[in-house]
């Protein structure tokens, strides 16, 4: 619209110039005509041909008449004023247009480019500071989203240091795990440097000199073990056969078989391993009842080691639980000890609480036990969730990695159920099946007839 105004007050400026300048070209001329030489009256008349008229302005000249040269051209009137719109042209285009309008008009035409230029530039800085605020804006935004995105809250890093270790701890509860099946194998077995290697009289009395030195309780069938026993540890009195206060209620136990340092705990689970599983050994085997003194088997000897062996794997599997259940418990890395007491002292547990559970080194199932239940009965972890979605999602994420281990966890004790389970089906169908086998013997003569070993 302002560009439209004033191309309008442009033209109605050029339109004005030029009706000025026709008008002090006509008034020349007029000028021209009414000079003394040209009045109206014989007086007037340079060169009188013919007459004067006094009634009328009507002089006639040699002007009219005669042939003279007038800016080059011959003629009379009409030559002169030919010569005049010439001259005039000439004013018009030298004096006015190319002396003072084209420079005026050129100078206005610089002076509105320069303006338009200006307009142009100050347009572009705007366009610029617009994009340039979009893209700190957008910046802006994508800096305020990262910040709330990639921010980890104390509630997340929680979960991060609390199960840091808990590898190390799986590996020590399998290594546990396996030292005691392998003690029980070799036990069972009489192997060369394990417990009762010369008989099963030696493991009985191995067993009854610990028990009166560290096990005995004085005020057991009504002080009758007064005399038998040798001061043995209050703390310690019965921990061979009490089960619950010996594993069960214990969330951690000094157990670690990767060094040579035996604990009071790992002589206590050791202990009341051999009171739960194969508590009598099997009579030993003599030599000479297996094979003969060049290497030949002998049948029934070699039979009767069979069946011990038999007997000893099917042991194995149902002591392979309780070794299962004491390798959870054994001590872990003691990196998370400070993370793990701060979520204990929170709940309000008081401390000799927390280092009776924790004992410096805690185990698996302490481990797991605070994260998929402690930690959720804290009041400070609701209070956490008022937190940016990202890191909502993110606990969500370790709470179901903490249930998949949980599950696994419950898959290898049903494992360990299910092979209890099987073994014991089949100690029962071996029973029925030398029963059947018998029955079939007696009714052929001089047939053999299998018995019972009690194995």
């Amino acid at each position: 619209m302002k560009k439209s105004n004033l191309r309008n007050k442009i033209l109605k400026f050029i339109f004005t110039f030029f009706l000025i300048v026709n008008y002090i070209g006509i008034h020349q001329i007029y000028s021209a005509y009414n000079s003394p030489a040209h009045a109206c009256g014989c007086a007037y008349c340079a060169v009188v041909i013919a007459s004067c008229s006094q009634l009328a302005c009507s002089c006639q000249s040699t002007d009219e008449t005669s042939v003279v040269q007038i800016g080059g051209l011959t003629g009379g009137t009409l030559a002169w004023d030919l010569y005049q719109f010439q001259m005039h042209e000439e004013w018009i285009i030298k004096n006015v247009w190319e002396a003072h309008v084209l420079p005026s008009m050129m100078l206005m035409a610089g002076q509105m480019t320069v303006i338009a230029l200006q307009q142009m530039e100050m347009l572009g800085g705007l366009f610029d500071a617009k994009h340039q605020l979009e893209s700190q804006r957008l910046l802006q935004d994508l800096q305020a989203q990262a910040h709330k995105d990639y921010q980890p809250s104390t509630g997340m890093c929680r979960f991060g240091t609390n199960t840091r270790s808990l590898g190390a701890a799986d590996r020590n509860t399998e290594l546990t795990q396996i030292a005691l099946a392998a003690r029980a194998t070799q036990r069972n077995l009489m192997n060369q440097g394990a417990l009762g290697t010369g008989s099963e009289r030696d493991d009985s009395r191995s067993r009854l000199d610990q028990f009166v030195t560290t096990y005995c309780n004085p005020a057991d069938f009504g002080n009758a073990l007064d005399l038998l026993c040798d001061g043995a540890e209050i703390g310690r009195q019965n921990k061979d056969v009490n089960y619950t206060n010996n594993v069960q209620d214990q969330d951690t136990l000094l157990i670690n078989f990767a060094n040579a340092e035996v604990t009071p705990e790992e002589e206590d689970v050791l202990a009341l391993s051999l009171n739960l599983y194969g508590n009598e050994l099997l009579p030993q085997i003599r030599d000479i009842f297996i094979a003969e003194l060049n290497g030949d088997y002998v049948d029934g000897g070699s039979k009767l080691y069979m069946d011990t062996r038999a007997l000893t794997a099917k042991r194995s599997v149902a002591f392979n639980s309780f070794a299962a259940i004491a390798g959870l418990r054994a001590q872990g890395p003691e990196s998370v000890v400070p993370y793990m007491t701060e979520i204990l002292e929170e709940m309000g547990i008081p401390e000799e609480n927390i280092e009776a559970m924790l004992k410096g080194s805690p185990s698996y199932n302490a481990q797991m036990e605070i994260l998929t239940k402690k930690l959720y009965q804290s009041p400070n972890f609701y209070s956490d969730l008022y937190d940016k979605p990202v890191n909502i999602d993110r606990k969500d994420v370790s709470m179901q990695a903490i249930g998949l281990m949980q599950k696994r966890d419950m898959y290898r004790s049903q494992l360990r159920s299910e092979a209890n389970m099987a073994i014991w089906l089949e100690t029962e169908v071996e029973t029925l099946q030398d029963y059947h086998n018998n029955e079939v013997s007696k009714l052929r003569e001089g047939a053999e007839v299998l018995f019972n070993l009690g194995l």
